[in-house]
């Protein structure tokens, strides 16, 4: 039944568009051609799901019907850091993936006052596959990509207060032995720090060599990660950095079906988005939503308007 009704919606579009899209193809920066083109990369994830029966995408979590321990955490933030920067100036400041030091220690000593316990990805999985229950002020802290301020800056004020923390560092950008600190560099993370850092700091990815935009779809450059073609190699050599973890962060926060289904079979069991919103128990775990914390933004208010509402939903990555 799922192949008729594949081959069904597969020739009810495949007339009407294969003209449009081959004048998308010609013409990219056409707005109308760019919908015809979007529109069958709809119809062909629909076909990729149908024809993959072993693609998971449904949460192992029957949340309608899961009930929350009285007292427990209905609800889980996971913040968002990239870039800790020592001395913001106003240009700095307008940069969405920097905080300023001062901003970062005020929002640490802020969640260690309010009673906030950080927790393992580990315990948020089982969280979300309703295997625990969290205490009600848990939280995850992350950053993104692997900067090595996240070493000389951050991780002093997150061990002051035994705050756990996961960086999804770029395989890549590694570096054998440190470099010397320059905070108006862009120096990453090397093994020596990695190793020093282990008691507050786990390790995951955000790929090897896939954090840019290196792919053409429908006129746009968009993430590399979204050519499938390239994700086994890229994990692969990951994992021969050390970084052998179910656990990744997709580059700018683009997915797809496709993306998913590889990483799946790869053994990825969770992934982070950059969407807005809070991870509740029967999450999509492939799916999951954080909090953007940078420079200037207002911790209180961010945890208590998101626990407010529903997360957004992931949009396809077109």
């Amino acid at each position: 039944m799922k192949w008729k009704k594949c081959l069904l919606v597969t020739l009810a579009v495949l007339t009407c568009l294969t003209t449009v899209y081959v004048y998308a193809v010609n013409h990219p920066s056409n707005a109308l051609a760019h919908k015809a083109c979007t529109s069958w990369d709809m119809v062909k994830r629909e076909v990729f799901s149908l024809s993959h029966s072993e693609y998971n995408s449904v949460p192992t979590l029957d949340a309608t019907t899961f009930q929350v321990a009285p007292g427990t955490a209905t609800e889980v933030p996971v913040l968002m850091y990239h870039y800790i920067e020592p001395h913001m100036d106003a240009l700095k400041k307008q940069n969405k993936s920097m905080i300023s030091l001062q901003d970062f220690e005020e929002n640490m000593k802020y969640l260690h006052d309010e009673g906030y316990h950080t927790i393992t990805l580990e315990e948020l999985e089982d969280y979300v596959n309703g295997r625990i229950s969290l205490p009600s002020k848990s939280i995850v802290i992350t950053f993104d990509d692997g900067y090595q301020n996240n070493y000389t800056l951050a991780y002093p004020v997150l061990k002051k207060y035994d705050f756990h923390a996961s960086i999804f560092v770029i395989g890549n950008k590694i570096q054998d032995q440190p470099s010397v600190f320059d905070s108006s560099k862009d120096t990453f993370l090397s093994k020596p720090e990695m190793t020093a850092g282990s008691d507050v700091f786990e390790y995951n990815s955000h790929t090897y060599n896939l954090h840019h935009k290196g792919f053409m779809r429908c006129g746009q450059l968009v993430p590399a990660g979204l050519d499938t073609s390239l994700l086994s190699d890229d994990i692969q050599q990951m994992k021969q950095t050390g970084i052998d973890t179910p656990y990744i962060a997709y580059p700018f926060g683009y997915t797809s079906t496709q993306m998913i289904y590889h990483l799946q079979q790869n053994g990825y069991r969770m992934a982070f988005t950059i969407v807005q919103g809070m991870v509740k128990p029967g999450a999509d775990l492939m799916r999951l939503p954080r909090l953007t914390v940078t420079t200037g933004t207002d911790l209180p208010a961010l945890l208590q308007s998101s626990s407010s509402q529903d997360a957004e939903l992931v949009t396809e990555a077109n």
